[in-house]
């Protein structure tokens, strides 16, 4: 299971590398900066064809850790911030955990749980390997929070 989870990351990974798309600019205004995130209004200029919108990103990784039955959810919203999200699993959704239709199912409920998710301020309160998991592959230290059925 946490080889098909990995595997999904990576293609996840390459086909958002495959669609950027950079900035449109063909013309030049004073005080013109472009932020991500923002609205790019087309300018009155005879423009003929569609608008060209700055390209959108997110990346999100669910991971299995099986010394602590948790299922860890690493996001990258932007280039400054990594957030590793530790669940803590029913009985019945650990049952599930080892299908792909229960592995759907868990990760559709932690999202939707991601918004109530408390932020830990102590992380040796955590599980040393969930956070070894959470840190891997990545150069920065995540913002930790912590979800519960």
């Amino acid at each position: 299971m946490q080889a098909i989870c990995i595997f999904l990351g990576v293609i996840v990974a390459c086909y958002a590398a495959t669609t950027h798309k950079p900035p449109h600019t063909t013309h030049a205004h004073a005080n013109h900066t472009q932020h991500a995130h923002q609205n790019h209004t087309a300018h009155a200029h005879n423009i003929t064809g569609p608008t060209h919108e700055p390209a959108e990103t997110d990346s999100i990784t669910f991971q299995f850790q099986p010394l602590t039955f948790h299922l860890l959810v690493k996001t990258h919203p932007d280039k400054m911030t990594y957030n590793c999200y530790i669940a803590a699993l029913s009985d019945s959704e650990h049952a599930q955990i080892h299908t792909d239709a229960g592995m759907r199912a868990v990760e559709l409920r932690i999202l939707a749980a991601l918004g109530s998710a408390t932020a830990v301020t102590d992380v040796s309160t955590l599980d040393k390997h969930d956070v070894t998991t959470c840190t891997a592959h990545f150069s920065m230290q995540p913002h930790y929070f912590t979800i519960t059925v």
